[in-house]
């Protein structure tokens, strides 16, 4: 997750053209260290897709219930560990639809 203060410093660099919106895309991400991602806009995507072709990002596709994920290449250990983290959480939600919890189901 990105601090408000680093979301702010990025937004007045675009605002006075110091910065692209495609290059403050690229920084959130190198910033944040990982981005997990649901779903982005096909214009974002292009720009981290060239990002990753540039060497400045790395990516790892969507695998099974692991998200997708593009992270800053010194720290994929942490992109690991989020998209362990993520497939957990949706397994738990899996078992407690399936299986809820005793006393939790509907009569």
């Amino acid at each position: 997750m990105i601090s408000q203060n680093d979301m702010e410093y990025l937004q007045d660099m675009v605002e006075r053209g110091e910065m692209t919106v495609d290059e403050a895309n690229v920084e959130k991400v190198l910033t944040q260290r990982v981005l997990v991602v649901k779903s982005l806009p096909k214009s974002v995507r292009a720009v981290l897709n060239a990002a990753v072709r540039d060497g400045k990002l790395r990516h790892k596709k969507k695998e099974g219930r692991k998200p997708e994920v593009y992270y800053h290449p010194s720290f994929e250990y942490l992109a690991n560990a989020e998209r362990n983290r993520a497939e957990r959480e949706t397994l738990a939600a899996l078992i407690r639809v399936i299986a809820p919890p005793e006393g939790e189901e509907d009569t």
